[in-house]
Order: C-alpha cells, then structure tokens, then sequence
C-alpha cells in the first residue's frame, strides 16, 4: 500500500471479531499530519493502525463511524462552554478578554482562577471553561502543583458515574495551599495549580469516540505553563514541579519538559503518592489511548516506543533523574496506600486484563521493586509513610505526618514524647523543608524492620523497609569512607556504622601484625589509616 492508501484505511479495522475505531480519527488528524506521522502510527506498514481503541460492546460498525466524525468534529470545533458560577470562582481573570492577568495585578491575599484562551477545556460538553489557578507569592519562586483527581480511561469509567474531576473545584486551602500557616515551606511561593477537569492526568490530546467527550490535559497544561513564564522571573531561585494522586504522575511525565524550559538555582520534584503500578502493558496503551504520544510530552528519542506501546512513566522518570543529576527527585507515599490499590483494580476490569496487585501487600512489594530501581540515582529519595493514607501535599497532615504515622494521634505529655519524636526520624514537613535545601543533608526516611528483598514474601505485615541494593555499599572517597544509600533508614545506616567501625578496628589489628614482620622501625613510624564516616549522609546523632 502507499503512504496515501494507508493512511485512506485509518478509520476501522477488526480484531477477533471486535470493532475497533482509529484514534486517528479520535485525533481529527488531516492527511498531511498522517503522513507526518504514518513511520510512528503505523511502524509495521500494513495500513493497520498500532493504535486503537475498543469500541463499547454492542456498537455497530456504522455507528461507531458516525461517532468517530462526530467526536472529531467536536475536537476541532468545540461547542461554546459556560462560564462556572460566580461564588465558585472568587476573583478571576480570563486572558481571552485580551487582559494580561499579570502576577502583580492579582489579589495577594487569597487564589485567583485565570481563564485561558485556546484550546483548553474541561471533559465534558457543556461542562465549565477551564481556568488554572494562582495563589500570589515571590516572582522568583514557582510551585507547579498538578491537581489530583482520579482518571477516566475509557467510556466505562467516564460516563455515568466518572472515576474522574470533570469540573472546576474549590480552592484547596489546606496543606502548602495553607499561606496563613507559619510552618508552611512555600508560603513565600508562587503556587500555580494545573487545575484538573481533564480526565487524563494532565497529558491528553484525543477526542472520544463517546458522549462526545474531549481530554485536552495537555493544552490545559501548556497554557498554564506559558502564562509562568511569561510571569514569573527569568532566573527562579527555586523551582518546585509537584502533585498528589494523578497529579503525581503529572509531575514525572511533565518534569523534563519543565525543568527544560524554565532556569533555576535550585529545583525539585516532588511527586505525592503515585507510582505508574498499572497492570500488564495497560498504561503503554493508555499513553497512546490518551493521545500522548502525539505531543511534544514525549521526548523524539521515545516516540517509536510510546506509539508501539513500549514506553511507561517510569522510564521517562528514570531518564529526566539522568538527564538532570542535580535537581532533587522526591516521592511520598504510604506503604498500604488504598486509593492506588483500587485504581489499579479499576484499570485491571475495565481493560480486562488480570491484575497483578490484590493486596496491600502486593502493592508495597511492587511499590519497593519500583524504588529500588530510582534510588540507584544519588539525586532520588523517598518518604515512605505506615499507613493507609493517599495524598499528603494538600492535606492538613502535612503539617503532622512521620514516617511511622500521624503524631497527631500520640498521646499528650511525656507519655507521647517517643511517638512524636518518632525516634530521631524527620516529620514529612522537617524533610520537605530539606528538599529545598543545596546541600546534601537529605535522604530517604523508611520506619520498620530491615528486610531484604528474597525475604520480602514472608513478611506478615508493613512494618519493614527495603534494605536496597545501595544500603550497604561503600562510595571510596579519597581520604575516606562515606556511607551512602538510595532507599535508606536509620536503623540500617547504624548498622553500617557499627560494622565499618568494627571493620576498621579489624583492619588496623591487621596491620599492626602485618608491620611486625616488616623490617625494624622506630616507634614514630605506626602507620595511620584515615577513616572519614560522614555523618551527615548517615542521618545518625552521635551526641544523641
């Protein structure tokens, strides 16, 4: 076949007697743009598109044509969208109105909804307009914050009851979105928050086949992004790219592509309990059924992958932590976190595959494979949370989580002192705080038993920690020995010290038998080994 009869083909095809429709259909793509990308879509040359969606059951074959123009036609020329009510908004300022909604024309005190033009939009006809939001703060410090809220994946989980934010919601105001709060680290900050509506973990750029559904995550995004740039400083002294639940793997699919375009002295990532556990090959196929793959998300290096279903969220995490060796990379998580147990049931049913996590403690062995991985990087921590809980950034017990819990629930007086000192391990806010922070103070915070990882089958419960590959080995420094490690706790850095300690004893017994059968010297001649245990990467108080 030609490029031309190939691309003529990409409306339907059938598998096992299923009808599928072309996503690039779904995409509104003109010939031109197929044939520009015909070597991406359709690397086998067969005129059978790599990329499908499944039709709902029941559909017939003409139907789902007609709903496939019909959700074209609308990606192209969406039907006018109501502006949200008043009293949900607050103050607002729409960039359409030829207004510049500049940073210092916007109230100090409290957030603002700006309303881009373009062509971003929330999911959902007739639903609102979409707006970002900005809570004022310096103009040399940025906080991205990519909103939270679930996902839509297909019709089953979009329509009827959606499993996603389809509107605009209320302002947070809790956590780092808590200005009034002294404790709060970023209360100086300019908080701008990728307001979620899209369905599609801020990434998408496809219209559906149903209900005439449109996920334009991806513009939503862009046009937040550009009106920080035009914004906010030319040189940030910090730069702050985070987000909870869908937000979090905003955060690690967007990050590259930010941390490209913006300049900084000092930046961070800060993805909140969200790892990309899918099952089987399904988030591959979500990148492609989601339209990513299509946009400048995707790295050109990666673009074969992502349209083969061969690329997943964590190798472009894994790439931006190399590609940018020093800006932190950070993630929060609890060890049973339910929310990401369900979803991942969810993604599992409605794709039809089986699903490889059925317990809690499926997903913390999974959540631990996952870490070991990132924290072979000496630019990657995590902050591992016993618990239950999803999401902690925009919640009150931001203010009040360790790693063994919330104090919040210790006893009052000296009966809790233990409890809330946590036995020498930093709070969630103590460590956010170090994130910031230039030097190399930081490291990863785990509460449990030490338990390595043939071993991690037997455990009966969540109180254990990873030994990781990189707890017990050794950096050679030149006049030294420091101790570093990737998914590291306390408890295992003592030992560590213990055991150089002892092995250093051991070392200069050795010598010193060793010199006796070496020829005569005088007394002032002892040989001397220096040995340098760099406490501040041990996270040990020897005082203490």
């Amino acid at each position: 076949l030609t490029p031309e009869e190939r691309c003529a083909r990409m409306f339907h095809e059938e598998r096992l007697g299923q009808p599928f429709m072309r996503l690039t259909e779904g995409f509104g793509l003109t010939p031109e743009e197929c044939l520009r990308n015909l070597p991406l879509i359709d690397a086998s040359a067969s005129g059978n598109t790599d990329a499908s969606e499944p039709l709902s059951a029941g559909h017939a074959w003409g139907d789902g044509r007609m709903e496939a123009t019909a959700a074209a036609k609308h990606y192209s020329q969406p039907d006018p969208i109501p502006q949200p009510p008043e009293h949900r908004v607050g103050h607002s300022c729409a960039l359409s109105d030829g207004e510049p909604c500049a940073l210092r024309s916007l109230p100090p005190d409290g957030p603002s909804l700006v309303f881009p033009s373009g062509p971003s939009r929330c999911l959902t006809p007739g639903s609102q307009a979409y707006a970002f939001r900005v809570y004022p703060g310096a103009s040399d410090k940025l906080y991205i914050d990519f909103e939270g809220g679930g996902a839509c994946l297909n019709e089953a989980t979009t329509l009827g009851r959606p499993l996603c934010k389809t509107d605009i919601s209320g302002h947070p105001t809790s956590g780092i979105y808590n200005k009034a709060d002294p404790r709060n680290p970023f209360r100086d900050y300019t908080i701008v928050t990728v307001v979620y509506c899209s369905g599609d973990m801020h990434m998408g750029d496809v219209a559906r086949s149903y209900g005439g559904v449109v996920q334009r995550g991806y513009a939503n995004t862009w046009m937040t992004v550009m009106w920080a740039l035009t914004n906010m400083d030319t040189n940030l002294q910090s730069l702050v790219i985070g987000g909870c639940s869908a937000g979090s793997l905003a955060a690690q699919v967007w990050s590259p592509r930010l941390l490209d375009i913006f300049k900084y002295s000092h930046a961070v990532v800060l993805a909140d309990s969200y790892l990309d556990l899918f099952p089987g090959t399904t988030q591959q196929h979500l990148l492609i059924g989601f339209g990513v793959c299509g946009t400048a998300l995707i790295d050109e290096r990666f673009k074969a992958r992502c349209w083969s279903a061969n690329l997943t969220i964590h190798d472009i995490f894994e790439d931006t932590m190399d590609n940018f060796p020093s800006v932190t990379f950070a993630q929060i998580n609890s060890k049973n976190d339910q929310t990401q147990y369900f979803f991942h049931q969810v993604v599992a049913t409605t794709s039809g595959v089986s699903p490889s996590i059925n317990s809690g403690s499926d997903y913390l062995l999974a959540m631990n494979m996952r870490l070991r991985s990132y924290s072979r990087r000496q630019n990657y921590m995590s902050y591992l949370i016993n618990g239950q809980q999803h999401c902690f950034t925009p919640m009150d017990d931001f203010y009040t989580v360790t790693a063994r819990g919330d104090v919040s629930s210790c006893p009052t007086g000296e009966a809790g002192r233990h409890c809330r000192e946590d036995l020498g391990h930093p709070s969630l806010l103590q460590w956010v705080r170090s994130l910031l922070l230039s030097d190399k103070s930081k490291q990863s915070e785990c509460v449990g038993r030490i338990v390595k990882r043939k071993r991690w089958f037997a455990v009966g419960s969540f109180d254990y920690c990873d030994r990781g590959p990189s707890t017990m080995e050794l950096r050679q420094r030149v006049k030294g020995i420091t101790f570093f490690g990737g998914n590291r706790a306390v408890v295992a850095n003592a030992a560590c010290a213990f055991a150089a300690i002892a092995g250093v004893a051991a070392i200069l017994s050795a010598v010193s038998k060793w010199g006796g059968s070496m020829a005569p010297r005088r007394a002032s001649q002892q040989p001397r080994i220096l040995v340098n245990l760099d406490t501040s990467v041990l996270g040990l108080d020897f005082e203490r």
